[in-house]
């Protein structure tokens, strides 16, 4: 793709080389050793990481916060974790939606092609209600390795329509009652004009999860404050209790805010102690890591004293960036360690130090920053120096090996000099094997060539006015001031309406480079790698390194190649599936006809002799939906059965940390781009003559073709109509009335309730509980098959009938007239099939409902010329979006775009890569006037 960045091929030349001499007689520190399994080492650790062909993903988006009804415009980047160049596996990306309970709430398939992937997802009000979620993104090759790898960030929507939603300022504080710990919470309920919320009523929840620990209905006071107190549940997490705010309406519409009970209780605060290279071991001198995590799970500063069993100091320690920090310890054998932290003059913690090992190795790694090699210590208990035997030490970046040499340990240790050219940027892990090749000491350092890209961006003014024409000239080379051909994307946002934090937010260098590799949440990512690094940032990333812990790896796996990847690869979209005959055996050359409107296709194949189909190469549509009809070896349908190969979705965990709603303890510069945006929007309602009337609710009633409704038609209390169901995709009907009929659940896993009235579930007509037979366990298990079995895609009509004008008919019709009538509530189901709760298909068809494709729109970028009236204000958060600017063999680009009308600052982050190792992240600020 252009001019490759001669630099990194030089280091990679220069990386051969001293592998082949190392491989040589140079491999063995003690002389006269075998060179056979240290050559077996590097082997088998780079066939693995061939094979394995591990890929790292990250997405651009346009900014971190938005508002309801924005667009979110992403671009990715699929590499080859070992060497940074486009991944060839996958040709199939996965990115889904997850709201604060961690559901998922949006699927949806992109095509990848030459390791780039770009589209948009709107981010409708009815389907993202305010609050926070998270962007996941991941191949099928991907899900083989671990969850790390899944591309994971977390962003905001704030609804700012109308500008009613409250917004709260938390605070809490601890103390004894009773003998039990008590916490006060006091809340302060603000508009966003920071008008207090006066006099409301609500009710109040401690919930844990599901679980509910008390329910109390309170009122807001007249200075919009609301105090109350509860005693800490003995059995409950901490870390997940949650306090819930609803707000009491008559109709039920109030809204709910969720309240993190973030407490930060010094005498809970957790300290964890990592000795360098693994373990303490007797006599030997190690450096041992700690970090401090307060309860809240963030870290936290800490200074403390290290005791012996004899109450005597051995070591002091105090935690230097987010609770990290070292110390040196030589323990002796047979003793214990604690470590006390004072939190202030009456309370301190006592923590155990690691137990000391009476026998095995100690890693210590020296990077002294400036020099140009890595220090690599080794030292040995006697027990192991007078043991025959050879070991091996191994260093590695990015699944490669780098480095190994055979050596035999030393009671007074040995240093080994380690030129750093070898290694590329990025994460290096130092092993020790022992001879069955099982780990005994490992270490992780970073390497900074600071060969990044160099990017320039220059503009064609100093400043800009309102809708002013801004011209940026993007020239890209590499360290050597060589043109670098390489594709970037660009977002450029209002500073005034969305908040950059260069510390807190992920980067394409900081994720593929480091957080990628490492364990677990990384707080301030940006503050690692820095442009130019000081002695303080690179002792706290060394620290980070020592503590946070790398992505797990399996040796077993590197010696082992016999295992196949339960995942493959999918390099396009494919149709695939197995025809069988009624005793579920396979079919052979068995036609199969597949149809669809769109996009229009009629395409035909023959199954092999396992009976199975595929249709590749199939150009994705947004909402697809495909005919398959098969036959047997008569040409007929009966008598044979489809089965086909459906996308099981994986269950990812939750961003580790406390998610803070966006409404809680909103900072002012948080505030100030809310309000901004808020009033931008009233602007353009007002010139539009679009006027906010507060209280006015219009309802128009819902009519459901071919509804049963027992009613007539539109006669409900709620109603979700074909539209409204269409957008939830491959959502279950049982999510669906979750997401959307308050108080719907389980009660006691016995049946569905809303609030307390039973659901009566009816489908085209038939109601479920009658066909209730002799051992089914519970209603709750009939209800079930319907509930996870119909998804959104077949169901046009939902309606909902609690209010008894409502219900009577329902309940004359279905229950028996000795039952109560107001004890159930009744939710008719509309079916595309009209076949009522029947889930037998078709014989030899099957219709076949993809995920749908995300098909990338472009992104609006308005255009004025002198001439041009001023009809609207221009109110974009998001100026401009460019998923794919291509600099050229000379390494230049130019963009373009327009200013819209509130003076300021706009923030430009531009991000890309060669596609073939070399990577960049770069910020810069224009100013409009």
């Amino acid at each position: 793709m252009g001019k490759v960045n001669t630099s990194g091929i030089r280091r990679f030349a220069i990386k051969l080389l001293f592998i082949a001499l190392l491989l040589g007689p140079m491999l063995v520190i003690a002389q006269n050793q075998p060179l056979t399994p240290a050559r077996q080492i590097v082997d088998a650790i780079n066939t693995y990481a061939s094979n394995a062909a591990i890929e790292k993903l990250y997405l651009q988006t346009d900014k971190t916060n938005y508002s309801a009804g924005d667009t979110l415009w992403f671009k990715g980047y699929l590499f080859n974790a070992a060497d940074l160049s486009a991944s060839r596996k996958s040709g199939l990306l996965y990115a889904e939606i997850t709201d604060e309970n961690n559901k998922v709430v949006k699927r949806a398939m992109l095509s990848v092609i030459a390791g780039q992937v770009w589209g948009n997802i709107p981010l409708y009000e009815n389907a993202y209600p305010a609050g926070l979620y998270t962007l996941r993104a991941y191949t099928n090759w991907m899900r083989n390795y671990n969850e790390a790898y899944v591309f994971k960030k977390q962003f905001s929507i704030t609804s700012i329509n109308t500008g009613e939603g409250w917004l709260i300022n938390s605070r809490l504080d601890m103390a004894e009652k009773e003998g039990k710990p008590n916490v006060k919470m006091t809340l302060d309920f603000t508009d966003l004009k920071q008008t207090a919320i006066a006099a409301r009523d609500v009710e109040v929840t401690l919930t844990e999860g599901r679980k509910r620990w008390f329910r109390n209905k309170m009122m807001i006071g007249v200075d919009g404050a609301l105090d109350f107190n509860f005693n800490l549940p003995e059995k409950a997490d901490p870390q997940k209790l949650t306090i819930k705010i609803t707000e009491q309406k008559k109709d039920n519409t109030g809204a709910t805010y969720l309240v993190p009970v973030l407490l930060k209780r010094p005498e809970h605060t957790d300290l964890q102690f990592m000795p360098e290279g693994g373990a303490l071991v007797a006599g030997l001198k190690s450096k041992v890591a700690f970090k401090a995590i307060a309860e809240d799970g963030n870290g936290t500063d800490v200074n403390g004293v290290v005791y012996n069993s004899k109450q005597q100091q051995v070591a002091i320690f105090k935690s230097a960036h987010r609770g990290m920090g070292y110390f040196y310890l030589q323990p002796q054998a047979g003793e214990t360690y604690t470590a006390v932290i004072k939190n202030d003059a009456t309370i301190s913690k006592t923590y155990p130090l690691p137990l000391v090992k009476p026998s095995g190795m100690v890693l210590r790694v020296a990077d002294v920053m400036g020099t140009d090699s890595v220090a690599v210590n080794i030292t040995a208990s006697a027990d192991m120096t007078d043991t025959p035997g050879i070991y091996y030490l191994v260093a590695q970046s990015r699944g490669m090996a780098n480095y190994a040499a055979a050596f035999k340990p030393d009671v007074h240790g040995k240093w080994i000099s380690i030129s750093k050219n070898i290694f590329p940027t990025g994460i290096t892990r130092i092993s020790i094997l022992n001879q069955r090749m099982q780990p005994l000491n490992e270490r992780i350092i970073f390497v900074d060539h600071h060969d990044r890209l160099c990017v320039n961006i220059n503009s064609n003014k100093k400043t800009y006015g309102k809708r002013d024409s801004v011209g940026l000239d993007i020239t890209v080379t590499d360290q050597a001031g060589m043109p670098v051909q390489g594709i970037f994307s660009m977002a450029v946002t209002d500073d005034s309406q969305v908040k950059v934090d260069s510390m807190k937010n992920s980067t394409l260098v900081n994720t593929l480079l480091l957080t990628a590799d490492l364990k677990g949440n990384v707080e301030d990512p940006g503050y690692y790698l820095k442009d130019i690094p000081t002695e303080e940032t690179t002792r706290d990333l060394d620290n980070l390194l020592l503590t946070q812990g790398w992505v797990n790896y399996d040796w077993s796996k590197v010696f082992n190649l016999a295992q196949a990847p339960a995942f493959p690869a999918e390099q396009s979209f494919t149709i695939k599936g197995k025809v069988l005959n009624i005793f579920n055996k396979p079919v052979a050359n068995s036609g199969v006809v597949l149809l669809s409107k769109k996009p229009a296709l009629v395409l035909d194949t023959v199954t092999n002799a396992s009976g199975v189909f595929e249709f590749k190469n199939i150009y994705p549509s947004d909402t697809a939906a495909y005919v398959i009809q098969a036959r047997n070896k008569k040409g007929k349908s009966f008598n044979v059965g489809i089965e086909m190969d459906e996308f099981v979705p994986p269950v990812f965990a939750a961003m580790s940390g406390r998610l803070i709603p966006n409404y809680l303890n909103m900072d002012s510069l948080s505030r100030k781009a809310v309000n901004t945006r808020m009033a931008n929007k009233l602007e353009e309602n007002k010139m539009m003559g679009i006027h906010q009337l507060k209280e006015v609710v219009i309802t128009d009633k819902k009519i459901i073709k071919d509804s049963k409704n027992l009613n007539g038609p539109g006669e409900s209390d709620f109603a979700m109509n074909e539209a409204d169901i269409e957008k939830a995709g491959k959502t279950t009907l049982g999510d669906l009335l979750r997401a959307n009929i308050k108080g719907f659940s389980d009660r006691g896993g016995r049946y569905y309730v809303v609030n307390s009235e039973a659901v009566i579930l009816i489908i085209d007509g038939v109601a479920i509980h009658k066909l209730m037979t002799e051992g089914m366990r519970s209603y709750k298990d009939l209800y079930d098959e319907s509930l996870n079995y119909f998804t959104a895609e077949d169901i046009k009509g939902i309606e909902f009938m609690q209010a008894g004008r409502y219900g009577m008919a329902y309940f004359a019709e279905y229950m028996h007239p000795l039952q109560k009538p107001f004890d159930f509530c009744y939710v008719e189901v509309t079916t595309r099939a009209g076949k009522g709760p029947y889930y037998t298909h078709t014989p030899g068809v099957y219709v076949y409902k993809p995920l749908p494709f995300a098909l990338p729109a472009e992104f609006y970028s308005p255009k004025y010329t002198v001439k041009t009236r001023a009809v609207l204000p221009d109110i974009r958060s998001t100026i401009y979006w460019k998923p794919n600017i291509i600099t050229g063999k000379d390494g230049k680009a130019q963009v373009s775009f327009y200013t819209a009308d509130k003076p300021g600052t706009y923030t430009l982050m531009l991000e890309g890569s060669d596609m073939q190792g070399s990577i960049e992240s770069m910020r810069t600020r224009v100013v409009v006037k």
